[in-house]
C-alpha cells in the first residue's frame, strides 16, 4: 500500500506538472491518496490481518491543559534539544529568507523568545511542536 501510494503520488505530480497549462485546478492528490489509504486499510481489515497499529478513537474537543509530566523529562531531554534547535534554527532561516526577500529585519532574539513561547504554551495541551518547513 505504501508503494503503491508513493507511485500513485509521483505519477500524478509529474503529470500535473506537465499539463498545468491545460489543468485549470489541481487536484490535491495527497489529500485523496490519503484519504483512499485510510478507507483501503478500513475496509481490508489491515488491523487484524497484518498486525498494523491504528490511532483509535480521537476525542473530541480541546483537552484541559495539564502540566506534561516531568519523570520523562531525563529520557527525551537530550532528543527534545535536538527537537528544538532544528526547528528554531530552520524558523530562523526562513525568517531572515523573507526579511531579506522583502527588505525587513528579523531580531534573533526576539525569533528565540517566539519560537520558545510558540511551543512551551501548547505543551500544556500536548502538541506537536512547531516550526517552519523550507517546503
Amino acid at each position: 500500500l505504501s508503494l503503491l501510494s508513493i507511485v500513485v503520488l509521483v505519477l500524478v505530480k509529474e503529470l500535473n506538472e506537465q499539463f498545468k497549462r491545460k489543468i485549470k485546478v489541481v487536484l490535491p492528490v495527497d489529500l485523496v491518496l490519503i484519504i483512499a489509504a485510510s478507507f483501503a486499510c478500513y475496509c481490508t481489515n489491515m488491523e487484524i490481518t497484518y498486525g498494523l497499529e491504528v490511532v483509535g478513537h480521537i476525542p473530541k474537543g480541546i483537552p484541559p491543559p495539564r502540566a506534561p509530566p516531568m519523570n520523562v523529562l531525563s529520557a527525551v531531554i537530550t532528543e527534545a534539544f535536538g527537537v528544538a534547535l532544528v526547528g528554531y534554527v530552520a524558523s530562523l532561516a526562513l525568517a531572515q529568507g523573507s526579511a531579506k526577500k522583502y527588505k525587513y529585519s528579523v531580531d534573533d532574539n526576539q525569533e528565540f523568545l517566539a519560537h520558545g513561547l510558540s511551543n512551551v504554551i501548547p505543551s500544556f495541551f500536548f502538541c506537536i511542536p512547531s516550526a517552519a518547513a523550507m517546503g
